[in-house]
């Protein structure tokens, strides 16, 4: 995955997740999303399989001595365990778990672009991981904050103008990751 492709899906998110807050179906579906149960194990599969595919790509070292097929058959296992004993708010912790997830990629890969403008998504990769730890570790603040964001309509229109405005800036950076500082 390039800088480009991630940063231009990371704008596409953004704005497709904006997009959806502004919608008057949004306050029903938020309200639902962290106690979803199909949501959840289909969230908790993607981050899994991330983790496991990443492990295989980039092996740690004190985990030498998990072979590939044991990596694997430890990731499915892992999965299941996962979806049978952390049922409660599932969806809430898996998607704090994609939220932690995604940044590192695009972190590693705008870091090295020399413009001021690779600032934008790196920040928004950090506010990710930071509310991802938060998410995952706290899933029962993510209903809370649900429901707030549900039954608050000013709230939520402020919530999809920021996600809005960060995809734009994403937009933005994208076409200014080929300039160089003091060009």
């Amino acid at each position: 995955m390039t800088a480009h492709l991630g940063v231009s899906l990371l704008a596409v998110l953004l704005l497709l997740c904006g997009a959806f807050c502004l919608l008057p179906c949004a306050p029903k579906a938020i309200l639902r999303f962290p106690r979803s149960r199909i949501g959840g194990i289909l969230l908790t599969c993607v981050c899994m399989a991330w983790v496991t595919v990443s492990l295989y790509y980039h092996p740690i070292d004190f985990l030498a001595f998990i072979t590939p097929t044991r990596l694997f058959i430890s990731g499915i296992l892992l999965t299941s365990a996962i979806c049978i004993f952390l049922q409660n708010l599932l969806c809430a912790r898996a998607f704090g778990g994609l939220l932690m997830l995604w940044p590192m990629p695009i972190i590693l890969l705008t870091r090295d672009y020399l413009t001021a403008w690779r600032l934008i998504p790196i920040t928004i990769g950090y506010i990710s991981l930071t509310l991802g730890m938060f998410a995952a570790f706290h899933p029962w603040r993510v209903r809370i904050a649900s429901e707030i964001l549900a039954e608050k309509q000013p709230l939520r229109t402020a919530f999809a103008v920021a996600l809005i405005t960060a995809g734009t800036l994403c937009l933005i950076a994208l076409t200014q990751f080929e300039k160089v500082v003091g060009q």
